[in-house]
């Protein structure tokens, strides 16, 4: 599994983990909205293969999203978006995660059967 450090996170994004196990390999991260009471947690851990994200919204959960099976993960810019990529290995699916956190947070997420 692929994915980025720390280091990588507090360059990109000035951010630094909220948690991190090194037993795991885990490492969380909180990011909040800068135009809304909307806050995004996401987490990764090498040694499972594994990457959740929780989204919320004024401290009420809206969506929690997980898998297994992570390919990769890895940092994107594009255009006026900056955040996170994450490629999943599914057998005969292509799925991926797109979790953004510039210039606001949104988090899409698909899974399609190869044909």
């Amino acid at each position: 599994m692929e994915f980025p450090n720390e280091n990588d996170f507090l360059e990109a994004f000035g951010i630094e983990p909220v948690e991190v196990d090194q037993n795991l390999a885990l490492c969380r991260y909180k990011v909040k909205s800068r135009n809304s009471d909307l806050e995004l947690d996401c987490s990764f851990s090498a040694v499972m293969g594994s990457f959740q994200v929780v989204l919320k919204f004024a401290m009420q959960e809206l969506a929690i999203i997980s898998s297994e099976n992570v390919k990769s993960i890895e940092i994107v810019r594009e255009s006026s978006e900056a955040g996170v990529r994450v490629v999943f290995d599914i057998c005969d699916s292509i799925s991926e995660a797109r979790v953004m956190f510039e210039p606001d947070l949104s988090c899409r997420w698909w899974t399609l059967r190869k044909t």
